[in-house]
């Protein structure tokens, strides 16, 4: 790096300092998030579901009941990751996309290219227009391009749609949030995911009823296959919603 060169990144960093995408912390340029996040961040380690991508202590996916082959994700949705995702979503942070999206692609080039599962497109779980231009951003698109980016495979924009607004998913049981994205997507031109391999991104997996009514959307409408990745998953300490699609609604 020449002297400009250093002057400017120098520039750049007094006039937009670097900030921790999980907690918004002042960071060195040699940082990718604070010490204390750091600390706080849970990855997920092997042995996992192969369905779900939960460590296996915590697996509570319902084996042949999904339309996607499988979930991987780098985060355990808690703590660190916890507040960085909902920054993301609701603080106006964007830029914490592409730290989350470098570690979705780490995972999808471990637990899939090196199992030779290969995509043609990836995809992303959709907003309605109106949450969208309310919140100025999808964060699922971004992931998902910054994904399609480091696995160097196209970003299909705009395969699926919202075609309704419903409840947020987080406030609901699960037979509630099966309900409740039934019929929520749909896939405007079919002849573009027809026969094709599908790498399908969002922030966080719950129960997986939003990835699963997406997957059904996206093979009946002619793909070939519906993989997923997301940022994180949550664990059944965190959701009980996820209790409640392991052992009913009476657990």
């Amino acid at each position: 790096m020449g002297l400009l060169d250093t002057i400017k990144e120098k520039v750049a960093e007094a006039a937009y300092p670097r900030r921790c995408p999980l907690c918004g912390a002042l960071i060195n340029s040699n940082e990718r998030i604070c010490s204390r996040c750091s600390k706080d961040v849970e990855f997920i380690r092997r042995p996992i579901c192969r369905i779900c991508g939960r460590p296996l202590y915590t697996c509570a996916c319902r084996r042949g009941e999904n339309a996607f082959v499988r979930n991987v994700s780098p985060l355990v949705y808690t703590k660190a990751a916890k507040k960085g995702i909902h920054r993301m979503k609701f603080n106006d942070s964007p830029y914490s996309c592409t730290y989350f999206g470098k570690l979705m692609a780490n995972s999808v080039r471990t637990e899939y290219f090196d199992c030779g599962v290969r995509f043609d497109c990836v995809v992303y779980v959709p907003m309605h227009r109106d949450d969208f231009r309310s919140r100025g951003y999808n964060q699922a698109m971004l992931l998902a391009r910054t994904v399609a980016d480091e696995i160097e495979v196209p970003l299909l924009s705009k395969a699926l749609v919202k075609n309704f607004r419903n409840r947020p998913q987080h406030t609901l049981s699960f037979m509630e949030r099966k309900r409740n994205v039934q019929g929520a997507f749909s896939v405007p031109r079919p002849e573009l995911v027809k026969g094709k391999t599908l790498l399908l991104c969002d922030d966080v997996t719950t129960s997986g009823t939003t990835l699963n009514e997406c997957a059904v959307t996206l093979l009946d409408a002619g793909a070939k296959a519906v993989y997923c990745v997301t940022a994180a998953v949550a664990v059944m300490s965190e959701m009980p919603a996820i209790k409640a699609a392991a052992f009913g609604a009476g657990y």
